[in-house]
């Protein structure tokens, strides 16, 4: 079964330093391991005021204990800290 590829890939994160960039784990079919366009509250668009929450997975160093969210069209979200 062909899948078609999930566009969350673009949301990334990076080392608090900006030195080292992670992007979201991805499947055996290359989807991204994330809500996704699978999602029962998926939205092709989202309106002023209103919000979504969507989820993504990443594979971070266990020595890292913050990192910078990057959205393409946003402002990067610094210093999220995870554990």
């Amino acid at each position: 079964m062909y899948s078609q590829p999930v566009y969350y890939s673009g949301v990334t994160t990076s080392s608090p330093d900006g030195n080292t960039r992670y992007h979201p784990i991805m499947d055996g079919v290359s989807d991204c391991v994330c809500s996704g366009q699978l999602s029962l509250d998926f939205k092709v668009l989202i309106k002023p005021d209103e919000q979504v929450a969507y989820w993504s997975m990443y594979s971070v160093p266990e020595d890292v204990d913050a990192i910078t969210l990057e959205i393409p069209g946003f402002e990067p979200i610094e210093n999220i800290p995870i554990s």
